[in-house]
């Protein structure tokens, strides 16, 4: 309004200057227009109104052409926002569907939301749709499309490796992994595929090599990794070169590995497969002098020898400093279990399952009173043994 406003004085003011002018000089002028036989004359002021005049005329009939142009444009931008808004709502009926059940209905509505730019999310449900559907070519196509996109790419590429790996296809999924770029490539889900493909293709000195690279991605489960890697590094050598080239492996470890506690678990374990449990109970048992570790701990119920003396001792102190840790007791009565030592066995495994009960303890005292013909006994433990295994199974 106030640009309306502004306009009209400005054209009052021109004309007022046109007329006035003239006057004030005293010299009125006149122009001259000579084309052919045809004569034109005017005076200045007629002159400067009429091209004044001639000017608006053209402004305005630009600014008609100008507004009809753009009903134009816009009947093409309202018609194109109305097909986004319809692709829209197919992508949200498809997911809708997806969550429903509706498979087909799923895969229906996301085939019309192709032409969409849904960042490839939408490529992405529609491959779930299709895996679920078994329709294995199509999950491919899609998942390739979804990579297209580079907010999906690393999403697209996982579930790529993974269908490769599901398929015996390790190399090809390693492959993909490692055509993502240095950002994805530390994303800790592509850490945990390509390192599970690299264990599956028995790459374990290469991914022995790799992992103290991936400690911080991974976090808390770089022990888990850690020991995976050692425990197949460790068999390898085991079941080609024999027990004692895997103690010769260990001995030429550098020592920083030596003193990791997933390759000691690792270790101790490969150990006790090979039947060297006199080894894995001096190791078990130097590795923890400081207390009990949660990770090599539990190995130790997994000794089997005649008189397994320092674990015994070492459990039997640790006890004394923690009397409550039902951990410990269920620990000691399974070493003393398998050494044959009922007495000590019941003793300490009674006190673990009143402490905190678990199935392991209860089916031990299950076969302790077995084999004292205390049948009722023993039935009683092995269904109360039964019960919580079942309760604890997801």
């Amino acid at each position: 309004m106030k640009r309306l406003i502004y306009a009209i004085i400005l054209i009052l003011v021109i004309l007022a200057a046109m007329l006035i002018a003239p006057q004030v000089v005293g010299d009125k002028g006149y122009v001259l227009i000579s084309m052919g036989t045809t004569n034109i004359e005017m005076s200045v002021v007629s002159l400067c109104i009429t091209l004044f005049v001639t000017c608006l005329v053209l402004w305005i009939v630009l600014r008609i052409i100008g507004r009809t142009l753009g009903l134009f444009k816009g009947s093409h931008a309202w018609f194109g926002g109305r097909a986004r808004r319809k692709r829209e709502r197919k992508f949200y009926r498809g997911l809708h569907a997806m969550a429903e059940g509706d498979l087909q209905g799923a895969k229906k509505a996301l085939q019309e939301t192709n032409d969409g730019d849904f960042d490839g999310v939408n490529f992405l449900a529609a491959a779930q749709v299709a895996q679920t559907l078994g329709e294995h070519d199509r999950v491919r196509w899609l998942l390739d499309k979804a990579a297209d996109y580079d907010n999906a790419k690393v999403a697209a590429t996982l579930t790529l490796a993974r269908l490769d790996i599901q398929q015996g296809q390790q190399q090809a999924a390693l492959d993909k992994l490692n055509q993502l770029d240095e950002k994805a490539s530390r994303h800790p889900q592509v850490i945990r595929v390509k390192a599970q493909a690299m264990g599956e293709l028995g790459q374990w000195q290469a991914l022995q090599e790799t992992l103290p690279q991936w400690r911080k991605p991974l976090k808390d489960d770089y022990v888990t990794w850690a020991q995976t890697v050692a425990k197949g590094k460790f068999a390898e050598i085991a079941s080609k070169q024999g027990a004692h080239a895997l103690q010769q492996h260990w001995q030429d470890l550098p020592r920083k590995l030596r003193n990791d506690d997933a390759y000691r678990a690792a270790y101790a374990q490969q150990l006790l497969e090979q039947g060297m449990h006199n080894e894995a109970e001096l190791r078990l048992t130097e590795w923890q002098k400081k207390g009990p570790h949660p990770v090599l701990l539990p190995l130790m119920t997994q000794l089997s020898m005649p008189n397994p003396a320092k674990a015994i001792a070492a459990l039997e102190q640790w006890i004394k400093q923690d009397d409550t840790n039902a951990q410990l007791y269920s620990a000691l009565g399974q070493v003393a279990y398998n050494a044959g030592d009922d007495i000590l066995a019941e003793k300490v495994l009674l006190k673990a399952v009143k402490l905190h009960e678990n199935p392991e303890d209860l089916m031990i005292l299950a076969q302790i009173s077995e084999r004292r013909h205390n049948d009722a006994q023993a039935l009683s433990l092995y269904k109360r043994g039964a019960a919580l295994e079942h309760q604890s199974q997801p």
